[in-house]
Order: structure tokens, then C-alpha cells, then sequence
């Protein structure tokens, strides 16, 4: 058994090496692991874990933090071949989350499949943003009846779950190009047990690549609630990265037969919009923010004032973390990923009205 930790134990540094050296875009990741292996595997966890509504993920991160506080204070000192035990425990550990999820930031990039090059002019984005603005502020008005009113979500969690699951049909039919190859059998989507420290971290929600559930964070605001079901959906697909998981439930959310959920896709595209012109022109985005109805506006704001009130040292060590994490797996622009899939997001408009 020694002679096996040891073995492992010195497997770390080999298997690191090897995932590091796989580049993005790598086609036959993409062909056998993301498209065969990795459908196969994510569908038989959700169809183990979904019948549940208690995150069994989440359980099974408590019982390691609980067995390493029981090891370091009662364990450590009686304890021999510490170093054999822990390095064997990492090996597993990384070795499953690549191989249960963790490849599919090795896949080609949906910015590859749609020939995008993440260049847009300014003129571009102003442009999709007044359109935007057009289609928002009469869908707000559709659905809410007073250009003042703060936008709300009348459905439940569950609720918000079952009108999204079957946005990924929706999408097959809007978009040529066949980025997503799975049909999303096995629903598993809960309310993560650690919604109040990943408030305080500065996330949304996540996918555990262990058990294929997406975990979200109950406590944001109701009205995000929806975009995060989508994308967490989208990570659960196979799209590790946070640019092309928003891109994906951007275009869910459009596609959808729910007039609700196409407001949230447009209020999303909107904001990031809104940021990006604020960058390159701020009189620009001062006068399109004035033609934005005042209940969305409202909605915005009171998004931004949640956020602030959790802001401080917890959220600036996890977001850090988590940008060494990205960075660690190919994604060059870290913790920034998130907000790129702008460029992808102005390409399928201009593709759209071809």
C-alpha cells in the first residue's frame, strides 16, 4: 500500500505536466472526451445525484473539511507518511475532477465554431446596445405594464428551473452551428447548503464536478436567479469557460419560448453592454442610460447595492483564487473571462440578421 502512495504521490507532478500542455482547441478532446465520454459520464452522475434536492456535492465537501480539521488537530502528530497520505489524496482527487468534467477546458472554443476573432468596433457596440435598449424597454413594458416598475420574478426556484430546462432545445433550433451535442437528460439543479459564504465570495453559484450538480446560491437576488440557472445548465453541458457558459445561457434565454426569460438573456446583454461602453465612451453610455426605462435601471442598481454590502477581504482572497484557478486551466484572462463573451454575443447578432 505504501509502495502504491508513493507511486501515486509522484504521479502529481507528470499529470500536472501533461494537463498543462494540452492546449484549448484541442479537437480530439473535443471529439472523444467532450462530445462522447464526457455526455456520457455528466448524464449517468445527474441521473445518481437529481432525484435528491439536497446537493450531495456540497455534503461531500463538508465531509472532506470536516475529516482535514479532524486530521490537522487529533490526527497530524500520530499520523506516518503524511506527506504519502495527503500527495495520494490530491492525486484522486485532481484525477477525477479532470477526468469528470475538468477536460472540457481543453475543448475547442465556441468563439473557434462561430469564427469569431473577439474584436468588435465601437460603432458595433453602440449600435447592438440602442437595439437592445428598444427590445428591452418594450419588454419590460409587456411584462411589468409601467416603464417605472423594478422588474421581479414571480416563480419559485423550482419553478425557474423547470421553465429552463428545456431552453437548450430551443437553442438547437436558433442557432446552424451545433455547439452543444447533449439533450440535458437528468435535471439537477439545486439550492447549494453554502450559499452564504459563496455570497460572501462573490459567486453566483457552480458546478461540482464530482457529482454534476449545479449548485446556486439562493441568497442572490431573485431577479438573477434565472441567467445563473442557465448558465450553471450551460457548465453542466460541458462549457468550462465562464465566456462561453454566459454566452450559452444568453442564448437559451433568447430562444426561449418564455417571455420572462428573454428579458433576463436581453438584461444581461444590455449590462454588459452598458459596462463596455462606459470603458471606450463615457458620454456615449450617459446618454443610452438615459433611454433605459426606469424600473430596469432600478433593477440594476439594486443588484450592484446587494453585491457591495458582502464586498471585502473573503471575496478579494476566493476571487484571486479562483483567477490562479482559471489561469491555471488555460483561460489566459482569468477571473475576466467572465465578462468577454460580449464579442461572441455582437457575432451571433450580426450572424442573426444575415
Amino acid at each position: 500500500m505504501k509502495k502504491l502512495k508513493v507511486v501515486v504521490t509522484l504521479g502529481l507532478f507528470p499529470m500536472f505536466l501533461i494537463i498543462k500542455n494540452i492546449e484549448v482547441g484541442n479537437s480530439v478532446v473535443e471529439k472523444y472526451y467532450s462530445d462522447f465520454f464526457y455526455l456520457y459520464i455528466s448524464e449517468k452522475l445527474r441521473f445518481i445525484t437529481g432525484w435528491i434536492s439536497i446537493p450531495i456535492g456540497d455534503l461531500l465537501y463538508l465531509f472532506i473539511i470536516f475529516s482535514l480539521i479532524y486530521f490537522v488537530f487529533f490526527r497530524i502528530k500520530k499520523s506516518k507518511n503524511i506527506l504519502l497520505n495527503l500527495g495520494s489524496s490530491a492525486f484522486i482527487f485532481i484525477f477525477l475532477f479532470y477526468v469528470l468534467w475538468g477536460l472540457n477546458y481543453k475543448r475547442v472554443p465556441i468563439k473557434d465554431h462561430l469564427n469569431v476573432d473577439g474584436n468588435f468596433e465601437k460603432k458595433e457596440l453602440i449600435d447592438f446596445t440602442e437595439t437592445l435598449i428598444d427590445k428591452i424597454n418594450k419588454k419590460h413594458i409587456f411584462l411589468f405594464k409601467n416603464d417605472s416598475v423594478r422588474p421581479i420574478n414571480e416563480y419559485s426556484f423550482i419553478e425557474s428551473i423547470e421553465i429552463s430546462k428545456n431552453n437548450i432545445d430551443k437553442l438547437k433550433e436558433k442557432i446552424k452551428t451545433p455547439i452543444i451535442k447533449s439533450n440535458y437528460k437528468n435535471v439537477s439543479v439545486k439550492k447549494s447548503l453554502f450559499s452564504l459564504p459563496l455570497t460572501y465570495m462573490g459567486f453566483s453559484g457552480y458546478i461540482n464536478p464530482f457529482t454534476n450538480e449545479a449548485n446556486i446560491n439562493y441568497n442572490i437576488p431573485s431577479t438573477s436567479l434565472i441567467f445563473v440557472i442557465n448558465h450553471e445548465i450551460a457548465h453542466q453541458l460541458g462549457i468550462a469557460s465562464e465566456k462561453d457558459a454566459n454566452f450559452i445561457s444568453y442564448l437559451m434565454l433568447i430562444s426561449s419560448d418564455n417571455e420572462y426569460l428573454k428579458y433576463c438573456g436581453l438584461s444581461y446583454a444590455l449590462r454588459l453592454c452598458l459596462n463596455e461602453l462606459s470603458k471606450l465612451d463615457y458620454d456615449k453610455y450617459r446618454y443610452l442610460l438615459e433611454k433605459v426605462n426606469k424600473g430596469i435601471i432600478k433593477d440594476y442598481v439594486e443588484i450592484n447595492k446587494f453585491w457591495k454590502n458582502y464586498e471585502g477581504k473573503i471575496e478579494e482572497v476566493s476571487k484571486k483564487s479562483y483567477d490562479l484557478y482559471l489561469k491555471q486551466n488555460n483561460i489566459q484572462s482569468g477571473i475576466k473571462n467572465y465578462n468577454e463573451s460580449i464579442s461572441l454575443i455582437l457575432k451571433y447578432k450580426f450572424q442573426a440578421n444575415e
